[in-house]
């Protein structure tokens, strides 16, 4: 009998507590900031005031010792200008370290651009990127879905660079 008394009691707690329950958890959940993993959920921004495609994925995007990333994109429109930016993410993830909107250029059809990470000698950039990194990834930005692009990791300092290596572009989470 004292065992079903005390099973009892633990059994009521547990019911007159639930609402209880149920509010601290829902409190911390709704206090537990949103964690942005990078180029896979960072929302896209506007470009030119139109919601942007996020069209290309790089990783190895560096920033440090004398090197640096350039990402050269070619608007393959017909008729329409584009808005083109590229988004720049520290290695650990989170949100972007640029303005993609900000550092974004509009493509005339036909018309490269290139963004690069920082200045180089002999390396023309039409949009420095900003953000201060050593390394992460990127994410190429579109308001069109017509465009083609290459990136690559130069060195800033010699002109023509001394050293310069492709990187992977990957579309749609899929390398290409």
């Amino acid at each position: 009998m004292k065992g079903s008394v005390k099973q009892s009691a633990k059994r009521r707690w547990a019911i007159e507590n639930t609402p209880l329950k149920i509010f601290v958890t829902l409190l911390i959940l709704a206090l537990t900031p949103a964690a942005n993993a990078g180029i896979v959920d960072s929302p896209v921004p506007q470009l030119g005031g139109v919601t942007a495609i996020n069209l290309f994925q790089v990783t190895g995007v560096v920033n440090i010792g004398g090197l640096g990333t350039y990402f050269s994109c070619t608007s393959a429109e017909k008729t329409n200008n584009i808005h083109v930016g590229v988004e720049l993410f520290d290695q650990g993830g989170g949100g972007p370290l640029n303005n993609a909107a900000g550092t974004s250029l509009t493509l005339v059809p036909g018309q490269t651009a290139t963004f690069g990470t920082a200045g180089a000698n002999g390396w023309i950039s039409d949009s420095l990127l900003g953000g201060t990194f050593a390394r992460g990834s990127a994410r190429i930005l579109s308001t069109s879905a017509k465009l083609i692009c290459t990136a690559v990791v130069a060195d800033t300092v010699g002109g023509p660079p001394a050293s310069l290596t492709n990187l992977n572009v990957i579309t749609k989470l899929k390398q290409k």
